[in-house]
């Protein structure tokens, strides 16, 4: 292997190799940080039934943590599911294509393509003959 050529990929690799490394730091940070989250959420849920359970006894302090839950879990579902599309008015057309369909050839043009291109395999394979 040339010299130049050789320096291109080794420089190439090095970047290669630093850019795995930087984001396999990101990848692993942003694991941890997803279980610390959840441990923490967890301890949070524990002592809101606890304090809970206090004052309204086991049942009730289960069934509204398990509420809140799961209003928290239709929350978040909704954020990730984004935004809903705004409504159309109701005389608006629909949004066109930006490319369309070209319009089906007519009868005449298409038995004049087949005919040139027959005649043009029966001259070609005769010329070869």
């Amino acid at each position: 292997m040339n010299g130049p050529l050789a320096a291109v990929l080794s420089g190439a690799s090095q970047d290669a190799r630093v850019g795995a490394r930087r984001a396999m730091r990101h990848g692993l940070a942003l694991a941890l940080g997803c279980l610390i989250g959840a441990g923490a959420i967890g301890f949070l849920t524990a002592s809101a039934f606890l304090a809970l359970e206090v004052t309204l006894g086991a049942a009730t302090a289960a069934l509204a943590v398990g509420v809140a839950l799961s209003i928290l879990a239709g929350g978040v579902l909704a954020l990730a599911r984004g935004r809903p599309p705004r409504p159309q008015p109701a005389g608006a057309a629909p949004p066109r294509l930006a490319v369309e369909a070209p319009p089906p050839p007519d009868a005449a043009s298409l038995l004049a393509f087949t005919a040139a291109f027959v005649l043009a395999r029966y001259l070609t394979g005769r010329l070869r003959g």
